[in-house]
């Protein structure tokens, strides 16, 4: 599967998520008139939820024409008196594939001067409910999936009801509930519990009440999929005889792209990124109503999986080589420190060698000096009994035989000069 067949793919989910459409059937609001039957029905696997039921003289129309009311326009008791019936027809027809309302049964309700034709003004729509005689695991897809709650099959602890969107895509839990407003007063606002939604990615439970309100939505999942387990005692249930209560299923946001073995892909939240392994080209989707939205190129060249390992091995290699030189770099390095720092040190010791030498050297030419003061004082001559001493002058090897040995020390009269040769001391 090339890039070209991947762009086919998108091109293929957007122009299916287009076709399914609106969520449910709805049908607009029609005028009964007293004569007539309100027969409303619905196909297969699909129930009747009224929308709206209003008996009365709403408005001139098919059923009221302007000659009837002429002079009495004004008069509301004659046009635009109306009672709401929703609740007398939500318990004959809602939750039923079909069903029959005569009009001229509804006259026990009055809300307009007695002796004037009424009519009926309704409207439902047709919901999809699950059958859980088959199966209590549900696909779930953009149209909204129903299941009704009454029922006894399904929504157990051992075997609850499972709903699953496709991976990437989220689940958004709604209740449609039916019972009569004024029949849930006597409970305020107190959280009638009906079962409990099981989020396993989320690993949480969240508790399903009904609060008054017709179609609230309840929760929406972190992962694609939830259980439903359903509290058959509860209170909500025992109203469920003559009011249906249905838990609405609908698949959100984008569900994930297989990429080709050729190409990579990556996700985060409702932004995609594909790739080719053969370049560094790359794409971006965004999700946007349930589709993804963005333009795919083709990859500039195909690779065979083991060029692309053999890319891999080079980058390995690649990747080696480049650490070991740096190891070697650094080696060099300090190999370098080190030999200047040897340096340093053999020229500081060069130095001291030298001062030291220069200061032996004084010291020894301060000796002679004295010296030669010293033989003076004793009425010899310095030069016949030592040789001048200058650094660098040669003596001849015969001649220092023949020169004496003179031992200089500090005695009671002074200074004394010891003769080594013939052990004599002369003061």
């Amino acid at each position: 599967m090339d890039i070209t067949k991947l762009l086919l793919y998108v091109t293929i989910s957007m122009t299916s998520s287009m076709t399914k459409g609106v969520s449910s059937i709805r049908e607009q609001a029609k005028e009964y008139c007293l004569t007539e039957t309100f027969s409303p029905q619905c196909s297969k696997n699909d129930v009747i939820v009224m929308e709206s039921a209003i008996y009365g003289r709403m408005q001139i129309g098919k059923c009221i024409t302007a000659k009837e009311i002429e002079g009495f326009e004004d008069d509301r008791r004659f046009l635009g008196c109306s009672v709401d019936v929703l609740s007398l027809l939500d318990k004959q027809c809602s939750g039923k594939t079909k069903c029959e309302i005569r009009i001229i049964d509804l006259s026990d309700e009055k809300p307009c001067f007695a002796g004037l034709k009424m009519h009926l003004e309704a409207s439902y729509r047709c919901i999809s409910v699950a059958d859980e005689t088959r199966n209590c695991a549900v696909k779930v897809s953009r149209t909204p999936t129903h299941i009704d709650i009454s029922r006894n099959v399904c929504g157990t602890q051992s075997q609850p009801w499972t709903l699953e969107a496709p991976i990437g895509q989220k689940l958004v839990v709604s209740l449609v509930d039916l019972t009569p407003t004024e029949s849930q007063n006597g409970n305020g606002n107190r959280c009638q519990r009906m079962g409990y939604i099981v989020d396993r990615a989320a690993g949480r439970n969240i508790s399903i009440c009904g609060v008054g309100s017709r179609e609230k939505q309840l929760y929406a999942s972190t992962g694609n999929a939830v259980e439903i387990v359903l509290d058959r005692h509860s209170e909500s249930n025992k109203n469920q005889r003559n009011f249906p209560i249905f838990l609405s299923f609908e698949a959100v946001g984008c569900s994930d792209i297989v990429p080709s073995e050729d190409n990579w892909l990556k996700r985060r939240d409702d932004v995609i990124v594909i790739g080719c392994y053969s370049s560094r080209q790359s794409w971006q989707l965004n999700c946007i109503n349930g589709k993804w939205v963005g333009a795919i190129g083709n990859c500039s060249k195909e690779m065979s999986k083991s060029e692309q390992m053999r890319d891999t091995d080079d980058e390995s290699k690649l990747s080696e080589k480049a650490e070991v030189l740096a190891i070697v770099s650094i080696c060099g390095f300090t190999l370098a420190i080190c030999f200047i720092i040897v340096c340093i040190g053999a020229l500081c010791l060069r130095r001291y060698y030298i001062q030291n030498k220069a200061k032996s050297d004084y010291r020894t030419l301060n000796y002679e000096s004295d010296f030669g003061r010293s033989k003076e004082l004793s009425g010899q001559k310095t030069s016949s009994a030592f040789p001048t001493h200058r650094t660098g002058d040669a003596v001849n090897g015969s001649l220092a035989h023949q020169l004496p040995s003179y031992s200089l020390y500090l005695g009671q009269d002074g200074v004394n000069i010891k003769d080594n040769h013939h052990g004599q001391t002369n003061p």
